[in-house]
């Protein structure tokens, strides 16, 4: 399992102060050293810093970067690509990376070692702690009360169910990085989770006089014991104190469904104590206004002129995934901007307009509603755009959202196209390992290490550390997937090459030429 550390910067958190004199401490930087913080672990930040829209948000707000700067680092694909580019081209002085150093303090990922590991740190962090195991026993440098990001193992058992969340940590505070699912554990646990749908309980919810307000989750504890869960929700409690009165809990088991009382609520989690698990979910009391934290999804289709999805939906991973998936499946490319800032008030109905004469866009308005599986958006119809263009969400009392939507966003790219392979390699993985055989996980070994995408050492581990196909077909794709978008295209190439019947049954796109 993949696991990083992060610092969540809500309530109960360290300050900036002290934490930046805990990690000074622990990297051996001091304030005067000649080459600043920032310069010197550069590479560090790049590959391990997360949280990339936070740490934009603050540095707009302190006029560190400007709207401009902030749109062209937000329009890049990965965290990577983000955090270079905010480096190497807005942070031009003393100030500014002092500023920077504050808030990726604030954010920054340790990488889970243990006392044998060789990741690299960062400059000037002593060996001794690295044998002494502290970045790998958390409890010695993250102080209890600090939500520790980690990111969970993903298993797709059936390509027709949800994907299966694994989890395992110590005892501490936790938070899960996919579903923002909390957890408080006094000892070593590990769970799973799959997110369900609403859908099925729409109905039932409504003769209650309740809405969905967070994820539906079902939670089965494999070891151990959660003393403490705390269920993420999107309702926004910050205008009106009044409707943290209004908030319970789906409890759905063998008996039927159940609505539970709540007893503590924050800005974005509930909280269970001593929580007995079954399919559980955070709802709100229908009946009066309710405002929402909110995200803006966009997707570019394959149709020969300029035409966008724009989705607007409640800050819930599980649509947010159901939508990906669904517009992935079409061949469609995900084009991402920031996410509003304010939260905005369901069923209120919301227009989308663009800067530019030519552009159609229908419906004229979208009412702003929670749709678990089929959720309505906004089609933009630009015949033939040659220029950025801007977007904008409005309701009756002005703009909630914009963004610039630039030619890189829409012009079809050898850069597209390469994306796209690692895309659909990800969407794909879960049929693959279903239904690749043996054989073939051989041959595209061997095809793989002749284009020397793989070594002889990688070849080796993926054969003798699993035994069988389907742990030696997500091993090999998960391999070539962190090797970027040019190996991606090749086993797509070979794959072809190899059982070009599966590859169409998949849908498989052509790949490379090898």
């Amino acid at each position: 399992m993949s696991i990083r550390y992060t610092l969540n910067t809500e309530t109960n958190m360290l300050s900036s102060n002290e934490f930046n004199k805990s990690l000074m401490s622990i990297f051996s930087l001091g304030p005067t050293s000649e080459e600043h913080f920032v310069d010197k672990n550069k590479d560090y930040l790049i590959h391990d810093l997360r949280n990339i829209e936070h740490i934009l948000d603050e540095l707009l707000n302190k006029g560190v970067i400007q709207q401009e700067s902030y749109d062209k680092i937000s329009a890049l694909s990965t965290s990577e690509e983000k955090i270079k580019e905010l480096i190497d081209g807005h942070l031009k002085t003393v100030g500014s990376k002092d500023i920077f150093q504050d808030i990726a303090m604030e954010n920054l990922t340790v990488l889970h070692q243990g006392p044998d590991s060789s990741s690299s740190m960062p400059s000037g962090t002593d060996d001794q702690y690295l044998k002494s195991g502290i970045f790998w026993k958390t409890t010695m440098l993250i102080p209890s009360g600090v939500w520790i990001q980690l990111e969970p193992e993903v298993n797709c058992v059936d390509s027709e169910d949800a994907p299966i969340y694994s989890l395992q940590s110590d005892a501490g505070h936790f938070e899960c990085s996919v579903s923002g699912l909390r957890w408080v554990c006094k000892e070593k646990v590990s769970f799973k989770y799959q997110f369900g749908s609403w859908e099925e309980h729409m109905e039932r919810l409504e003769t209650m006089h309740y809405i969905p307000g967070g994820p539906l989750l079902d939670i089965t504890v494999v070891a151990g014991k959660l003393d403490e869960a705390h269920l993420p929700h999107w309702i926004c409690t910050k205008d009106n104190p009044t409707i943290l009165t209004k908030f319970a809990v789906l409890h759905i088991g063998s008996w039927g469904d159940v609505v539970e009382p709540v007893f503590e609520v924050t800005p974005s989690h509930v909280k269970l104590s001593q929580p007995i698990f079954s399919p559980r979910g955070v709802l709100m009391r229908a009946g009066f206004p309710v405002k929402i934290n909110c995200k803006v999804l966009i997707y570019k289709t394959k149709k020969a002129f300029l035409t966008l999805h724009v989705f607007l939906i409640p800050r819930d991973p599980a649509l947010q995934q159901t939508i990906k998936n669904k517009e992935l499946s079409s061949g469609y490319k995900m084009i991402e901007k920031p996410y509003p800032v304010n939260s905005l008030k369901m069923r209120d109905r919301f227009i989308l307009t663009a800067d530019m004469d030519t552009a159609e866009i229908y419906p004229e308005k979208l009412k702003l509603v929670y749709e678990g599986s089929d959720p309505n958006f906004f089609e933009v119809f630009i015949e033939s755009p040659d220029n950025q263009f801007q977007l904008t969400m409005t309701h009756g009392s002005g703009p909630v959202w914009t963004c610039a939507i630039r030619k890189d966003d829409y012009q079809n790219t050898a850069g597209d196209i390469q994306v796209m392979y690692e895309e659909e390699l990800a969407k794909v993985r879960c049929k693959l390992v279903a239904t690749v055989s043996r054989e073939l996980v051989n041959q595209l070994l061997d095809d793989l290490l002749e284009d020397r995408v793989l070594n002889e050492g990688e070849k080796d581990s993926i054969l003798q550390e699993n035994n069988t196909s389907a742990d030696r077909a997500r091993c090999l794709i998960d391999t070539v997937r962190r090797k970027g978008h040019e190996a991606s295209g090749k086993i797509f190439t070979h794959l072809r090459s190899r059982d070009p019947t599966l590859s169409a049954q998949l849908g498989l796109p052509s790949g490379r030429p090898v």
